[in-house]
Parts: structure tokens; C-alpha cells; sequence
């Protein structure tokens, strides 16, 4: 979580209600967005230093925005584009299905429709926000660049850990990536619901 934070304020200040949203909106297939998971890992990050936190008042409201320092910028330099860490991608909820057989029939089989259930809903999901997206991708870049280039300190964050000479090429990059971790995303589900459906077979005909 610390890095996914990280990766957003590389290119803007934010709260953290604008650093869920963001989740929310773009990441909760990969990683939690409980507001207590965000709080710790920014409360982390505030403590080696990687960010720095500016309080203010809008409309009668305090508010605390959270910003990346140049230690911080220089860790994730050395963090982005590292090979993935296989050993560390767990998911501790599949822990239920290693163990499923210890459960009676009817809540096996209530758990694996569920599942199956709730993977199709997650596939629509993924594939709704694939269809929105397509076509583009000259539009979302020059929205970014308009909005990062507001400010200096941002573009050159992102051209200092990109290598890139220009900002539409960094941004373009990115998307490209966004793009495909979604189209993971619903190869990924596509597979798993015809996996776990064999499987409520098999248990149907057991």
C-alpha cells in the first residue's frame, strides 16, 4: 500500500479521502481500500520520511494534504520497475477454499456459488470500465498533463523517475499499463469462473 500511495503523489498533493477515492475508483481489485489500511500506511511513510503532511482549513473544515519528499521520490526510484516479488502475492482469503473441504456439503456449495457469483459481478465491473475507456487515451494523457503541469515540482517528478524527456511520453507509458493490468484483470476472472464452476461440478457430483 505504501508504494501505491506513493505512486499517486508523485503526481499531485492529496488527503487522504482524495487517496481513497482513488482506490477505490481505480485499484480495489489489487489492493485493500479500508481507510484504516491507507492511514497505516501513510502513518508509515510519515515516519521514514518518504511524505510530508501540510494542514489547512476549507470551508470551515481542517483538512491534512500529504505530499512526496525528494527522499521519498528517490525510494521509489529505486522501488519502480523491480522485478515482482512472487513469494509476497498472497491472498490470505483463498486460505477458505484450501480448507473448504473440512465443511459440510451445503456450505460448500453455497461458498463456490458465491464465488462464482461474485467473480461475475467483478468481470462486468472490469469489463464496463474497459469500455469506457477505449478510445481514450489521447484524451486522459492531455487531461493529465494539463493538470501536473500546474505544477513544476510534479513534472519533474515524474520525468526524473520515468527517464522520459516528455510528459505526454511518461503519461503515455502509463496508461498503456493501467490498460493492461485491467485487461489481466478480466482474463484473470474469465479463468477463474470456469475454474471454480468445475469445481461446483465435481462437488455436485460427489
Amino acid at each position: 500500500m505504501e508504494y501505491i500511495i506513493l505512486s499517486m503523489l508523485l503526481c499531485k498533493s492529496m488527503t487522504v479521502y482524495e487517496i481513497r477515492s482513488y482506490v477505490v475508483k481505480n485499484l480495489s481489485t489489487v489492493c485493500s481500500n479500508s481507510l484504516g489500511s491507507i492511514q497505516v500506511a501513510i502513518k508509515k511513510l510519515l515516519g521514514k520520511g518518504y511524505i510530508e503532511v501540510k494542514a489547512f482549513t476549507e470551508n470551515g473544515l481542517n483538512k491534512k494534504e500529504y505530499s512526496i519528499t525528494d527522499k521519498g521520490v528517490t525510494e521509489y526510484k529505486d522501488w519502480v520497475g523491480e522485478p515482482i516479488n512472487l513469494s509476497k502475492m498472497t491472498n490470505m482469503e483463498e486460505s477458505k477454499f484450501f480448507f473448504l473441504g473440512l465443511a459440510p456439503k451445503d456450505k460448500r456449495v453455497s461458498f463456490l456459488k458465491k464465488l462464482i457469483n461474485d467473480l461475475e459481478e467483478e468481470h462486468k465491473k472490469l469489463l464496463a470500465i474497459q469500455e469506457a475507456s477505449f478510445g481514450l487515451k489521447n484524451q486522459v494523457i492531455e487531461n493529465n498533463v494539463s493538470s501536473i503541469s500546474k505544477d513544476p515540482k510534479f513534472v519533474d517528478n515524474i520525468l526524473g523517475v520515468s527517464k522520459e524527456k516528455e510528459l505526454p511520453a511518461a503519461l503515455g507509458n502509463t496508461y498503456d499499463y493501467q490498460m493492461s493490468l485491467l485487461r489481466y484483470g478480466i482474463e484473470r476472472t474469465k479463468f477463474d469462473i470456469g475454474f471454480y464452476k468445475s469445481v461446483l461440478k465435481e462437488e455436485k457430483a460427489r
